[in-house]
């Protein structure tokens, strides 16, 4: 809870930043623009993507690997594997388009950042694992250390939704510990944890380490359970600047084009997304090839994801308004290409 608390401060602090994009970003992405030479041709294009290694960067991957944004632009990526490195690529204005988790957009948002976002493109990724053959629901983890992932993004947060609502309280109850997906993941095929939250495609990978672990809960099903409809977990989503999109608004309409037509085609062909998630990611390719079907892919515009977003973020802020930034994000947080 430290932790969460000081990363919480750090949000707060950080109101004078630009998402995805401050001043000189944005001056240099006008410098990087397309345009054409005195010869006719185009200018190249440099794109800086923060992007976790995660299944919303398997379509960027395929969008690089065929040059779907044309020849002249070359996309470039760096890795975050925990908010804090993405807040530092937020910070150090050089990344044109960032992989959010949503509650974490939402929070650089609502303290007046200059962020907006694309689309949503994960949804329910989420799973409870256990060895525990005894465990059932939440409620069975009274005096339990559950592991977790990604402090403060979608997973954390609805792990301890679905514990409260099970009668219990983090902290006092539950005692959570947050390490890194793949760190969770180790621990689980080593057989050092025994409960934990954890996403695709590192459940895959725990499972395949471990023969007595087991998916417990599914999110997805939880969430339908709690809020008694059949929609699906709005997950994480592609998230950029306004500036930027006013200043590239071409750019980034073929960007979200050609992430959707790859999103497809990652979901039709796993052992080739696999081949490159091994390539440009360091995953194992058998390992994503297998997961990819459990990895909730599936493209929505932000602006036509808005019920399913305001229903989430609803439900957050009567948990906890402070775990999206105080309030839910009005409609102006969502792009419509």
């Amino acid at each position: 809870m430290k932790k969460l608390i000081s990363l919480l401060l750090v949000f707060s602090m950080m109101v004078t930043f630009a998402a995805c994009g401050s001043e000189k970003q944005g001056e240099n992405t006008t410098e990087t623009t397309e345009k054409m030479t005195q010869q006719g041709e185009k200018e190249n294009v440099v794109l800086h993507l923060g992007v976790p290694t995660a299944p919303p960067t398997l379509p960027i991957l395929r969008m690089i690997e065929k040059k779907m944004l044309g020849d002249n632009v070359e996309i470039k990526l760096d890795i975050w594997d925990e908010p804090e490195k993405l807040i530092a690529m937020i910070q150090d204005g050089n990344h044109d388009i960032c992989a959010f988790p949503l509650t974490v957009i939402s929070k650089l948002y609502n303290k007046g950042m200059d962020v907006q976002l694309l689309n949503v493109n994960t949804w329910g990724v989420t799973y409870f694992l256990t060895t525990d053959p005894s465990f059932k629901s939440f409620a069975d983890l009274k005096g339990k250390t559950v592991y977790v992932p990604l402090q403060s993004s979608p997973p954390d947060v609805l792990t301890q939704y679905f514990i409260n609502q099970a009668g219990l309280e983090v902290g006092k109850d539950v005692n959570i510990v947050y390490a890194s997906t793949s760190e969770i993941a180790s621990l689980f095929a080593a057989g050092e944890a025994e409960y934990g939250t954890l996403i695709e495609p590192q459940v895959t990978r725990a499972m395949m380490g471990n023969k007595n672990l087991r998916v417990a809960l599914s999110f997805e099903e939880e969430w339908q359970r709690v809020t008694g409809t059949d929609t699906m977990i709005p997950n994480a989503g592609i998230g950029t600047s306004k500036k930027f999109i006013e200043q590239n608004p071409e750019l980034v309409t073929a960007f979200e084009t050609a992430y959707e037509e790859a999103l497809d085609w990652v979901k039709q062909n796993p052992e080739e997304a696999g081949t490159l998630a091994e390539e440009y990611l360091g995953l194992k390719a058998q390992l994503v090839a297998k997961a990819i079907p459990n990895m909730g892919l599936y493209y929505k515009n932000a602006m036509n994801s808005k019920d399913e977003l305001d229903a989430f973020y609803h439900l957050l802020y009567e948990f906890n308004p402070e775990m999206i930034g105080g309030k839910a994000p009005d409609h102006g947080m969502y792009y419509e290409k």
